[in-house]
């Protein structure tokens, strides 16, 4: 919660949401609107809609972060701002500066930004009002905490009687067991069956042998050939050990040959002192195979070639190594890239203070290394080796190479070279 000190007239407004508060320099109804809602995205989206118009029509501002643990304050122009830390204040001003003036107060106790707030200030979570400055605490962030988060009711447990249930009783009529497979028709007596299954056959030789009869078995009558196999139940032919006996005079039929052709039989010729008939004419032995010379041997498959690491040559004689990604600029954030895991904060500043905060981002992917122009204010040109500058698009991936020449505006440049 931000405390504000109202006025009825001049051009300073206050913007505050989601735990940030903005004092600007700003009349315009649209712009305001346009403002609340970067207040509302974050630290980052409210200092890129504040220059959205170029850096010369930026209006004065102080902006406070304090959705954090880390408080974020930056102050540009006429606007000016009070911080107390351990007990004892400061001012922060951006006198003499084109851009603005950014820190980190990790103790921070209170701010204010712009004119004193006295005993008249009135609260403001989020919205706009026409105000000349404001003030926050650190100890009404606490206590705001506390006063949002609140116990649930405790909801009574409900002990009265319960109206009894009356449960019909459904009887079902009993089920039949359904068994599976053919009907079991009962013996008559201790033989078979005098009208067997019409499905199951029974072979009329087996009857005879099992059943005894007075008179001789009639010979078969031929069965008729009917659709499917059953034509070939009652079939069954029975012979004596004798007939089934196997006689030595019963060779087994040579298997048919198979004549091959010439331009196969010519391509492997019988081996030196093969006998006449071992060969079945299929198979290639391994004395037919042609004598393989020694030009013939596999070469040796090449080990594959390291991986090549990198690294970039800075303008200030620094060479960062590019083991993980970095992120380089005037006050660089990893967390603006959230693309890039375990990136590093490179921090490279000009005489003219031009630089972005966040400015370019360079990391290796493969075997390449890819530059990524991080939406700077001034932009980003590359200069590849025997090739003209181009300069690059924002937000856009570039894959660049040894020898790379990066170039950030007002000297500062990346050179990308071979680490070792």
């Amino acid at each position: 919660m931000f405390e504000v000190q109202q006025t009825t007239a001049g051009e300073w407004a206050v913007v505050a949401g989601g735990g940030r508060a903005l004092l600007v320099a700003e009349t315009d109804t649209g712009r305001l609107r346009t403002l609340l809602d970067a207040v509302r995205a974050g630290f980052a989206e409210t200092l890129d809609a504040l220059v959205a118009r170029g850096l010369s029509r930026t209006p004065s501002f102080a902006l406070l972060d304090a959705s954090a643990e880390t408080v974020l304050l930056a102050v540009r122009g006429a606007a000016s701002a009070t911080v107390t830390e351990g007990g004892r204040e400061r001012d922060v001003r951006a006198n003499g500066v084109s851009s603005w003036v950014e820190t980190q107060l990790a103790q921070a106790d209170a701010a204010a930004l712009g004119e004193h707030v006295d005993t008249g200030a009135l609260p403001l979570i989020d919205g706009v009002v026409r105000a000349s400055g404001l003030a926050w605490s650190a100890a009404d962030r606490a206590e705001d905490v506390g006063a949002t988060v609140a116990a649930p009711p405790k909801r009574e447990r409900d002990t009265g009687p319960l109206d009894a249930v009356v449960v019909e009783a459904v009887v079902e009529a009993p089920v039949e067991p359904v068994v599976a497979g053919p009907a079991v028709e009962p013996f008559a007596g201790d033989g078979f069956p005098a009208e067997p299954d019409p499905q199951t056959r029974v072979p009329e030789a087996t009857l005879t042998e099992v059943a005894p009869v007075a008179s001789p078995p009639a010979t078969a009558a031929p069965v008729a050939e009917t659709t499917g196999y059953d034509h070939l139940f009652g079939a069954t032919m029975v012979r004596s050990v004798e007939d089934a006996a196997v006689r030595p005079d019963e060779e087994e039929a040579a298997p048919p040959r198979i004549d091959l052709p010439g331009f196969i039989t010519d391509s492997f010729p019988p081996a030196a002192g093969r006998m006449e008939g071992d060969h079945d004419g299929l198979t290639v032995m391994s004395g037919d195979l042609p004598q393989r010379s020694g030009s013939d041997r596999s070469e040796p498959v090449p080990a594959a070639p390291e991986r090549l690491e990198y690294a970039l040559l800075l303008s200030d004689g620094r060479r960062e190594p590019l083991s993980v990604p970095i992120v380089v600029g005037r006050a660089p954030n990893v967390s603006a890239v959230p693309s890039l895991r375990d990136a590093r904060p490179v921090t490279l500043t000009s005489a003219e203070d031009d630089i972005s905060r966040s400015h370019v981002a360079v990391a290796v992917e493969g075997d390449s290394v890819v530059v990524t122009d991080l939406h700077s204010r001034n932009g980003t040109l590359i200069v590849l080796p025997g090739a003209s500058p181009q300069k690059l698009r924002s937000g856009e991936p570039t894959t660049v190479v040894l020898g790379t020449l990066i170039d950030l505006g007002s000297g500062v440049t990346l050179t990308v070279e071979a680490a070792g």
